[in-house]
């Protein structure tokens, strides 16, 4: 007689096996250069969707965030279909003539149908990286209302690979001190020292608010080794970014270290905000005392960096403005930005412009007004949802996490003003993931405690 598994036994085992995977999936592509390797971040984009379809097998009906993916995923998708020419040129007249003089240059049909996006093989590439991303931010939702009394537990992953990532760049830099006095920038396993910073600033204020979830750390020894092993992460962390020389590292460090303060500071009884005041507070004096010479010299000189001047980011801008202006409804598609740039640029006229250094120029480029009203929408529900806990739920189970949640996308968000972390593989899975967490913060109907 066949056996059969019982719901519970099935979800008892589908439930760590999704978790696990999925953590997997995100070390594999820290591990292997962020993931900036499409034939290596195949496996990883393997592992995410397998995790996910263990995590929604059983899933409930969507939720708007869902909803606004699935919409997202299908207008990026519409980019790649080919479309009658009278459509392409109501909707996107740039493109239609640009492609059409290209036909008629080369003794080509006009009357063949065309593709929104400017490059098709680009855009079929890019939806390699964000579909991981969108598997990774509906599993976390999933798995964040399993687990909704546990949450640490799933920004674990995250928190522990920047850790990783922290003491192994510390490691490079007491190796490269000792061969000799002038120190470059450690990376981790990265390729570039500013998405490195992305990686780390996104786990710091995780890892001070861990410390600051633990009740009573001066009353009990397993509570205050807690504490203390937290505030160790923390401060691997922000050393870590300080040796990584990244400016937008360190202020966007600042700012997502501001605005936990600024939660802590409207949220906790006033008698006892000078005491939360301390661990973030320390961070902060380390950044002072601490920093490099190399660092320093960093931020004296603004105009000089290793990969791109303060002028040439500036002209890089100014030039997407003009490509936004031109695809307007359509995009240029996603991952089409170095092609739909070539009319448009002016700046380093030998060199490949292939980002904006602008996450939110370039996605404006690549997918219009319609992608980024739906990018919008998206951020604002994991926001509200974020703030909602952080602002009206003061005493909750997850109150201390919303606000490290809140804090790590302050970071992301400052860091993506002047550099393309999103569109890093590992750093936007590692943010699709906090970002999923969110859905969980506040399980139930809204009530305001406190």
């Amino acid at each position: 007689m066949s056996r059969t598994i019982s719901s519970p036994a099935a979800g008892a085992l589908l439930r760590p096996a999704a978790y696990t995977l999925m953590a997997a999936s995100l070390a594999a592509a820290i591990i292997l250069k962020a993931g900036v390797v499409q034939a290596q971040f195949a496996w990883t984009a393997l592992g995410v969707s397998l995790a996910a379809c263990l995590a929604l097998a059983r899933a409930p009906r969507a939720n708007r965030a869902t909803v606004i993916l699935t919409l997202l995923l299908g207008w990026i998708l519409l980019q790649l279909v080919p479309l009658p020419p009278s459509l392409v040129a109501l909707f996107s007249p740039y493109r239609y003539h640009a492609l059409q003089a290209a036909r008629a240059a080369l003794g080509q049909d006009a009357r063949v149908w065309m593709p929104l996006s400017v490059a098709p093989a680009a855009t079929l590439e890019g939806l390699s990286f964000v579909v991981p991303a969108m598997a990774a931010f509906l599993a976390a939702g999933r798995m964040a209302r399993w687990w909704a009394g546990r949450m640490w537990l799933l920004a674990a992953p995250v928190l522990v690979l920047a850790w990783l990532e922290a003491v192994l760049g510390l490691v490079q830099f007491f190796f490269m001190r000792m061969a000799g006095p002038d120190v470059a920038s450690v990376t981790g396993t990265y390729v570039n020292r500013d998405h490195f910073a992305g990686l780390l600033e996104m786990a710091f204020p995780l890892a001070v608010m861990g410390a600051l979830s633990t009740r009573d750390p001066l009353a009990r020894i397993p509570a205050a080794l807690r504490t203390s092993a937290m505030l160790a992460v923390a401060a691997c962390l922000l050393m870590g970014i300080i040796l990584s020389l990244s400016r937008m590292g360190v202020v966007s460090t600042l700012a997502a270290a501001a605005g936990v303060l600024v939660a802590l500071s409207f949220s906790l009884p006033r008698r006892r905000r000078w005491f939360w005041l301390v661990p973030i507070a320390a961070p902060l004096l380390i950044l002072v005392s601490l920093s490099t010479r190399e660092l320093v010299l960093r931020f004296a000189d603004l105009t000089a960096t290793q990969e791109i001047s303060k002028d040439e980011r500036v002209q890089i801008w100014t030039d997407t403005l003009h490509v936004i202006a031109a695809y307007r409804w359509t995009g240029c598609g996603l991952g089409a930005y170095e092609r739909g740039m070539y009319q448009f640029k002016t700046v380093a006229p030998t060199n490949t412009v292939d980002y904006a250094h602008n996450d939110y120029l370039q996605m404006a480029a690549e997918l219009g007004i319609p992608g980024t009203l739906l990018l919008a929408a998206l951020a604002l529900w994991v926001l509200g949802h974020t703030l909602r806990v952080v602002i009206f739920m003061r005493g909750s189970p997850n109150w201390h996490l919303a606000c490290g949640l809140l804090g790590a996308f302050l970071a992301i968000a400052v860091h993506s003003l002047a550099d393309f972390n999103l569109y890093v593989p590992a750093n936007a899975l590692a943010f699709a993931w906090l970002a999923g967490l969110s859905n969980g913060l506040a399980p139930g109907p809204f009530r305001r405690t406190g």
